[in-house]
């Protein structure tokens, strides 16, 4: 009789300072990449020392600080945007903020917070958003060459957006039994890139249907491919579908934020993903009116429902 082994999450080393386009490291870590990408639609990117522990200490403290001011200025933070601005429901508050990876966006940020400034903050969130930016630009360079579309490349990255959020999961101290904290959903974006303390509960669901978690240091990050990646990719790759566990037996507040990436223009597949066996799957996709889509359905849409063909 087989024994069934437990998933893991594939985590890919990124320490390598040398790490460049052409060299044989690059076309190496490419496969491995879109590899994790193709089978679990995600995977676990390690940073090494160029996450310093001291600022990842420095990150965690003034979230937990940001997300103790009262909710009158919590909800300051506001947008026209789906999805931006100060949200909160029963185990979930997150505050998010477009144009992330701007400093002049983080200082607006800490300006409604902090009046008088927090220098710690921003420069330590302005330093991670600069961080996932540089992974999210090379994880979608290998994508592109993997598929050999590189030629798009260029073209797309210069309408990203890129969207800044802080999340904070309440404690679970009056719960019996573990519940979700966040449902199973897909992210409603191109990719994410999610950094959290040491508090367990984001979990993965498998192409077999398992739940799989995984452990955190404080230099690893995980990419999720999300809706709009699906679309680009033909199905090549899966929107990654995930949801946040709570326990009853967690007595700690778990934080995380993430680097959520949006291209403005029509996310359309490439001619050179088409063939016989990957007919067209998706009519064009623009991903804000999906958001909208989404903020007005009442429950989840998915992207085939939405642009299927």
């Amino acid at each position: 009789m087989a024994i069934q082994t437990q998933a893991k999450i594939p985590v890919v080393d990124f320490s390598n300072e040398d790490l460049k386009p052409g060299s044989s490291s690059w076309s190496s870590m490419r496969r491995d990449v879109c590899r994790a990408l193709e089978e679990y639609g995600c995977f676990v990117a390690e940073l090494g020392n160029k996450v310093p522990l001291e600022i990842h200490d420095t990150i965690f403290g003034a979230v937990r600080e940001l997300f103790d001011f009262p909710t009158e200025t919590k909800k300051k933070l506001s947008s026209e945007r789906p999805g931006h601005g100060y949200f909160s429901k029963a185990f979930y508050e997150r505050l998010a903020i477009g144009n992330g990876n701007s400093p002049e966006e983080t200082q607006k940020l800490t300006n409604i917070f902090w009046p008088n400034g927090n220098v710690h903050f921003r420069e330590s969130a302005d330093s991670y958003a600069k961080l996932m930016e540089e992974l999210d630009q090379m994880v979608m360079r290998m994508v592109f060459e993997n598929y050999g579309v590189e030629k798009y490349y260029d073209s797309l990255t210069e309408s990203v957006t890129r969207t800044l959020g802080f999340i904070k999961y309440k404690d679970a101290q009056n719960i019996t039994s573990a519940c979700n904290a966040l449902d199973r959903h897909t992210d409603k974006t191109f990719t994410t890139i999610l950094h959290q303390n040491q508090v367990k509960g984001l979990e993965i669901k498998t192409k077999d249907g398992q739940w799989v978690g995984f452990d955190y240091s404080p230099s690893s990050f995980i990419l999720l491919a999300a809706d709009a990646l699906q679309v680009w990719s033909n199905d090549r790759i899966p929107s990654c579908i995930h949801r946040v566990q709570i326990s009853e037996n967690e007595t700690r507040t778990r934080y995380s934020f993430g680097l959520f990436t949006f291209y403005d223009k029509i996310t359309s597949v490439p001619e050179e993903l088409v063939d016989e066996e990957h007919p067209l799957r998706y009519k064009p996709l623009n991903i804000f009116e999906y958001l909208k889509a989404n903020v007005g359905h009442g429950g989840e849409l998915s992207i085939k429902a939405y642009c299927g063909i």
